[in-house]
Order: structure tokens, then C-alpha cells, then sequence
């Protein structure tokens, strides 16, 4: 346990089995913030509204851009597992900014600003504390947003609150507080100042890095009540608008009724509409381009319509593998050629996470992992990730009357520090595909590349490299490159000497290449990721399935991560030098019942999560794992010299 930890690195305690004593890491190196790098305002005037257009100046306006709800949120609230319950940092948000800015992506949609509820501990994520309080640690996060906003061009549609999606406290919570129904929240007049008094906080604060108010900053497309509202009553919306107005005058405001077919409130001081668009929506049984051009006769060119989310996933009815991306290009197409639309928002854009990797999650109502990240990876080949990514950089291009393009050379990545077991991660580059690492014995070379194109899309939440060429006894240097099909980045800074104690065969189950042999039941899965702590791929097999794995020299121990669905389901573990003759092992076991999913395709199932550890005694090099029920293996890690 002790040498795995040294050789990991992060700000934040992010591997969930820190919940069950396995595998985690820990502290992180210092960034620059968004203090020291944003300038006051990259933008020289407050986007317009004239009829059913909107104008930056005297040109006009239109964008092919992404919601990103975890830019500003902790956005893995599936099963509230505290290690994913983070603030972005200063350093995550920038690289979302820099992906953005690649896609030229012109805007970003935020999702909700939660309120506590009442009685509740309060978290580091909760903006409103209760009726008229606020939290300011939390909003410095969105102050760095704005700031970062304008420093890359890139407006914002910020969400109020939420009526959909009110996972983290919404408009039922300001009901609540109140001792009111949901439906209260738009009539009732407590209730509605309440709301007033966080409009008027977050429309007058003055932003910490900038020094601007929100109501006087340029990078506002709009202010939205919230998000997917999908009842609000005319009068609810009439008044909250008129008082947006009376707050920021030079700002616009946008609708929140998102169902395509539900009525459009048509007010002097609502600036556009929105419509929202996913395969199972009522009214888009004969698609998305039919929908939306019976939406567009209805709103009779009174005001420009923004597509607030789309999701365009595979459902094998809708959208398939097959033809997910040339639909999405027809869509994106229309979009471009209905010049009342102003614009769409993909639903929904992840960035890097600053302890390597990327930040994770899956949308419920689905069973896949739709994490999308620029510019995608391999792995995600089941969503058509990469194809979807590069349509939707091609029609922001588009909409604005501009050549594609060729994506930039990424920047530089950062390795991050190496303990005595070579497991290696970085802090990913916006725009890179993959990643070179190389290793030396003296930190001035030569280097030798001892892995080519590896992917940091493919590993949720853990190291994302094992050097398993290192020798035990050796003193190394390392350093990384990223790469795209632009070229590659200038390399890291190296990270050594590192003092290898022992190597490690870590199996993410991503295929079966790195056992020895396996039973012909198992199956690889990543569906339902939020069953799974958001863990991305497994095997899953029933009583009598097995996997062996061989490692080149004697095993020193292995810690193994499983998911299971009853106690009795539970794993066994043998060890054998020969791979014929088998003893069994009683390994430390760890135990972590994770809650049930709370809605969606996968509403109701819950699993266990269960780390395993154990020495091994000597002279073994096989490892067998056997299935005693339904489960799922998920991570294996075999350390040997």
C-alpha cells in the first residue's frame, strides 16, 4: 500500500477506494490561477438582440457550441461519492477553456447553481446557502469562470437554478425552505423574492479576479431562469424577466421551457428561446430536423431559438453506430441554414482532470458512459466519440462563416511525480489524441520511447500508465509527449531519478490481452458506468468463471477491485508457481456499499464495491481469480521485482 501511494500524485483524494483503503493519491503541484493569467475583458461588446437575430456589434451572431455542467459544478452526483464531489480548479477550468477554444466552440451553457436544502451539512459545491446566503469560497470558482471566459473569448449562458436535473438543489429546494410544494415555487411571493434575492447577488457580484460586476461583463450571452424549467408559467417568466432586466440592463435573458411542442413565452424582456433535443423527446419521433423546423414555423421569427442540449446517442432507434455521425452533420447543418437559430449546445463536454486523466460521468437515462472529450479516444469508438467531436468542430467553423482549421500541436503536458513503483500519469494537453513516454538513466538522455500514442481518455480516475519494462533496482528519468495529427508537443518536464522497488501488471479489463487464461463465459462491459463509482470498463462473469494471469517473476502482492451484488457473490483468489497446482489465498477485504442510482435506465441497481489485498507468498507467478457469483472485476494490480 505504502510504495503504490508514493507513486501517485494529486491534489485531491480521487480514487474511490480511498473509501475501502486501496490505491489512492494524494497532493499536487502548484498552478498558475486564473488571477494571474485573465485579463479584465477580452470582448468588446454585450451580445444584442434585434427581431430574431443576435448581433456582436453590427455582425451578426451564431454559435455551434457545449454545455459544460462541470465547470463550474461537481457534476458526478450520481452516487455522491465524496472523492468525486469537487469544485473544478483554476487549472481544470483553463483546459476546458483551451478545449473550447480549439473546437471554436463560441459558447458554453453552465447547468445549475445549487442551493442547500434545509438541514443539510453544507458542501463546498453549494452557491446558495439559503434564502438571501451565499457561499463566496464557491463562487470565487465562478469568478475564475468569467475571467477565463473572457480571456478566451467565450461567452457564457448561465442557468439561474434548475427544474430537470435539480440533483444538487433546485427550484423544489427554495420551495422547500419555505415549507412550500414544487409548484409553489412560482407562485408563491416568498418564495419568488427568495429567488429575486439570488438573482440580484449573482447579477451584482463583483468578481474577485477581474473586478467586474457579472451584470457588466461582456462574456454574458445570458442569464437563464434555469435550467429545463419545463412548467414555468407566462406570468412566473414575465416578471423574473423584467426583474433580470432591471438588474443588468445590457445582458439577455433566455427562456427555459425546453420541450419541443410546450408553449414559448414571447416578452419584451426575454431575449431567445430554447428547445432541447434527445432521441427519446416526445415529438421528435419523425427527428431532430423535422422537430425543430415545426418549432421554428411556431415562433414565427419573434425571437431567435437556441438548441440548449442535444445528445445525440445511440439508442438503435434514432441514432446508431452506423449512422450517428452523419445524422448529427444533417442536424448541425440545418441549424446552420435556419438563420433564426442562433445556435446549439452539445450536450456535454468534459475536460482534463488535474491529477491526470479526465473527469467522468454518465447521462442516467442511458446505459453508456457519455463522457465526450475533445478530441476523443479508441475507446469511446462504441459512441463514435471521435467522429462526433470532429463534426461539431467543423459546423462551429461553419456557422460562422470560416475555414476548418487544422486542430494546433498541443502544449506541453505535465508529468506529474513517479514514486518506487512506476505507475505514471500527467496532467493532460487540450487538443492531444495521445501521448509518447519516454524514459533515461541520466536526466540529460538520451531518451528512449517506451510507449507510443497512449491514450489518457481511457482510465477514469487512476494512473494512467505502468511502466512494466523498468527493472527492479533501476534509477530512471521519464518524460511525456502529447501528440495529434498536427504534430508533437515540446516534452515535459523530466520527472526522476526514479528509484524502481518493483513493477506492476495493472489490468484495467479494458480486453482480455494481459491474462494468461480465462473462462469462455466472461464478458467485457462498460455500460452503466454509474452503478460503477463511474469506472469505465469490466469483466463481468457468473459462479465458475475465471481469469489467470502470469507475471515474469515471483508475485510480491496484487490488490484487485470487484463489484458485487450480494455477499455471497463474493471473489476468490489463488496463486500457483506452475499454473497447474493452485492454493488458495484470504486477501484483506475491503468493503464499500455504494447507493443506488436515483434515476434512469439504471434506476434502482446498486452494487458493492470491494477492494482486495494481499502478499503472496514466494515463488508464485500465477494468479487466479474466480467468480462465486454474478460480479464484476474491474481493476487488477500484480506487483513483482
Amino acid at each position: 500500500m505504502k510504495s503504490i501511494i508514493k507513486s501517485m500524485t494529486g491534489l485531491r483524494l480521487l480514487h474511490v477506494l480511498a473509501g475501502v483503503g486501496i490505491t489512492g493519491f494524494i497532493c499536487g503541484s502548484a498552478t498558475a490561477s486564473a488571477e494571474e493569467k485573465a485579463s479584465p475583458s477580452g470582448f468588446s461588446n454585450f451580445i444584442t438582440r434585434e427581431g430574431n437575430k443576435l448581433y456582436d456589434g453590427d455582425k451578426v451572431f451564431r454559435f455551434a457550441g457545449a454545455n459544460m455542467p462541470g465547470i463550474m459544478l461537481p457534476y458526478d452526483f450520481t452516487l455522491f461519492l465524496p472523492e468525486r464531489m469537487n469544485l473544478p480548479t483554476p487549472w481544470e477550468q483553463e483546459d476546458a477553456f483551451k478545449t473550447l477554444k480549439q473546437m471554436n466552440a463560441g459558447v458554453l451553457r453552465t447547468w445549475n447553481l445549487p442551493i442547500r436544502k434545509p438541514n443539510e451539512t453544507q458542501k463546498p459545491w453549494h452557491y446558495v446557502l439559503g434564502p438571501g446566503q451565499f457561499n463566496e469560497e464557491a463562487f470565487k470558482v465562478v469568478d475564475s469562470m468569467f475571467a477565463l471566459a473572457n480571456k478566451y473569448n467565450i461567452r457564457v449562458i448561465f442557468a439561474l437554478t434548475a427544474g430537470s436535473g435539480d440533483y444538487l438543489g433546485g427550484m423544489i429546494t427554495y420551495a422547500e425552505h419555505r415549507g412550500k410544494t414544487r409548484d409553489e415555487f412560482y407562485t408563491d411571493p416568498q418564495v419568488k423574492e427568495d429567488y429575486k434575492a439570488t438573482v440580484r447577488y449573482v447579477l451584482n457580484r463583483t468578481n474577485t479576479i477581474t473586478g467586474v460586476k457579472y451584470r457588466d461583463d461582456k462574456a454574458v450571452l445570458a442569464w437563464q431562469f434555469g435550467n429545463e424549467l419545463a412548467f414555468a408559467p407566462a406570468p412566473w417568466l414575465s416578471e423574473m424577466a423584467a426583474y433580470i432586466k432591471s438588474q443588468a440592463p445590457h445582458q439577455l435573458v433566455a427562456e427555459t421551457v425546453h420541450r419541443p411542442g410546450r408553449p414559448m413565452t414571447i416578452d419584451p424582456n426575454i431575449d431567445l428561446v430554447t428547445r432541447h433535443l434527445y432521441p427519446d423527446y416526445p415529438g421528435t419521433e419523425n427527428g431532430w430536423i423535422a422537430a425543430i423546423q415545426k418549432e421554428m414555423v411556431i415562433l414565427a421569427k419573434q425571437r431567435p431559438l437556441f438548441i440548449g442540449e442535444y445528445g445525440p446517442y445511440i439508442d438503435n432507434k434514432m441514432f446508431t453506430k452506423d449512422n450517428v455521425a452523419e445524422k448529427l452533420r444533417d442536424f448541425l447543418d440545418c441549424v446552420q441554414h435556419e438563420d433564426g437559430i442562433a445556435g446549439s449546445l452539445f450536450w456535454s463536454m468534459y475536460f482534463h482532470h488535474q491529477d491526470g486523466g479526465f473527469y467522468w460521468h454518465q447521462i442516467m437515462t442511458y446505459p453508456a458512459a457519455w463522457s465526450y472529450h475533445w478530441p476523443s479516444a479508441p475507446t469511446a469508438d462504441a459512441q463514435q466519440g471521435a467522429k462526433l467531436m470532429a463534426t461539431l468542430r467543423e459546423a462551429a467553423f461553419r456557422i460562422q462563416g470560416l475555414p476548418v482549421p487544422p486542430v494546433p500541436v498541443p502544449d506541453s503536458p505535465e508529468l506529474l511525480p513517479i514514486g518506487e513503483v512506476p505507475l505514471i500519469t500527467w496532467r493532460g494537453a487540450a487538443g492531444a489524441s495521445g501521448y509518447d513516454i519516454q524514459r533515461a538513466q541520466a536526466a540529460d538522455g538520451p531518451w528512449k520511447t517506451i510507449a507510443s500514442n497512449v491514450s489518457d481518455s481511457d482510465t477514469a480516475y487512476r494512473p494512467l500508465y505502468s511502466d512494466r519494462t523498468a527493472k527492479s533496482g533501476g534509477s530512471y528519468f521519464y518524460q511525456v509527449l502529447a501528440l495529434n495529427s498536427s504534430g508533437k508537443s515540446q516534452p515535459s518536464k523530466a520527472v526522476g531519478p526514479v528509484k524502481v522497488k518493483s513493477v506492476c501488471l495493472v489490468d484495467e479489463l479494458q480486453d482480455f490481452s494481459l491474462c494468461h487464461s480465462k473462462s469462455e463465459g466472461l464478458v467485457l462491459e462498460n455500460d452503466f458506468n454509474s452503478i460503477f463509482a463511474e469506472y469505465m470498463f469490466r469483466a463481468d462473469g457468473k459462479t465458475g468463471d475465471f481469469l489467470v494471469y502470469q507475471v515474469p517473476a515471483a508475485m510480491k502482492k496484487f490488490k484487485i477491485v470487484g463489484f458485487v451484488q450480494n455477499e455471497e457473490d463474493d471473489f476468490s483468489f489463488l496463486v500457483s508457481s506452475d499454473g497447474i497446482t493452485y492454493a488458495p489465498l484470504q486477501p484483506q477485504r475491503k468493503a464499500r456499499p455504494l447507493p443506488a442510482t436515483p434515476g434512469g435506465a439504471s434506476k434502482g441497481q446498486k452494487r458493492t464495491l470491494v477492494g482486495y489485498e494481499s502478499t503472496v507468498p514466494a515463488g508464485n507467478r500465477f494468479l487466479k481469480v474466480l467468480w462465486n457469483g454474478p460480479s464484476e472485476l474491474d481493476r487488477v494490480e500484480i506487483y513483482h521485482p
